[in-house]
């Protein structure tokens, strides 16, 4: 009995000895989290007709597939343009241009543009008299040199009047509203759209938007020709920002040069004569 105690101490004693020599695993590196997925890019889903397209300081033409870049300018001709980046849905009307100032954020120039923004997401409008945001809203917005009109579709948007490109005050317009702003005058509320509005309005704007996606690579626009500030300034007149903006594309601001280091000058010594 004695041996066997004696065995089970030694067990004791080597079983640490044993177990701090062994090779000991090395710590489980956790697997990284996955990246987030690259947001949609805003693509042209529809065309009825080639877009003109303004980047940098030339000019394309652009159709269904064409992936559209912040800053770009897009008129749409004669026929009408949606655009789709998987969370907003935009409708371009006929003889409409739009500055893509982002994915989520557009400067109808003039003509008629209808915005639709799924639950939670944010998108801003803005015009010559209006900066318009809402959230998963759809909205209808024309804009001419004279006025700028909006019909809210679903949800509610908020207004902010614009005067030389400064906000004013912020208004709220209601599900199914209309408001109206005629040059500096105060925005004007009403319970339903005029006639007049619906009348003018794309018929394609009256159905809801549906949101549409395009296959395959996309379509890279196709080069036309070099632009000039002198025809593209006027799409912009009425937005000084934007004029300073486009002016600087084509006339960009000269790199200053390195100044020269002042030469130094040592004074002169006068040595005074020994006594």
């Amino acid at each position: 009995m004695g041996a066997t105690v004696s065995r089970r101490l030694v067990g004791l004693f080597l079983l640490p000895v044993l177990c701090w020599g062994a090779p000991r695993a090395a710590p489980a590196t956790p697997a990284p989290s996955p990246a987030p997925a690259p947001a949609p890019a805003l693509t042209i889903t529809f065309a009825e007709g080639a877009a003109q397209l303004v980047r940098a300081t030339s000019l394309y033409r652009a159709g269904r597939g064409a992936v559209l870049h912040k800053n770009d300018l897009l008129a749409s001709g004669s026929g009408a343009i949606q655009l789709d980046n998987g969370a907003i849905t935009v409708a371009i009307g006929p003889a409409s241009r739009v500055w893509i100032r982002n994915t989520d954020e557009f400067i109808l120039l003039d003509g008629w543009l209808k915005v639709q923004a799924r639950a939670g997401q944010a998108v801003t409008v803005a015009t010559t008299h209006l900066a318009l945001a809402g959230a998963g809203s759809t909205l209808a917005l024309r804009a001419t040199p004279a006025a700028s009109a909006l019909f809210a579709e679903s949800g509610a948007v908020l207004v902010h009047e614009l005067d030389a490109g400064k906000r004013k005050r912020g208004i709220s317009v209601a599900h199914e509203h209309f408001a109206m702003r005629t040059g500096a005058a105060p925005l004007r509320l009403a319970d339903r759209p005029p006639a007049a509005f619906l009348a003018a309005m794309p018929s394609g704007f009256r159905d809801e938007l549906v949101p549409l996606a395009v296959g395959g690579a996309p379509a890279a626009p196709r080069h036309e020709r070099a632009a000039t500030f002198a025809e593209l300034s006027p799409w912009v007149s009425a937005h000084p920002a934007l004029v300073r903006q486009l002016r600087a594309r084509f006339d960009p601001p000269r790199p200053a040069r390195p100044t020269r280091p002042t030469p130094r000058v040592l004074p002169l010594l006068e040595h005074k004569a020994s006594p």
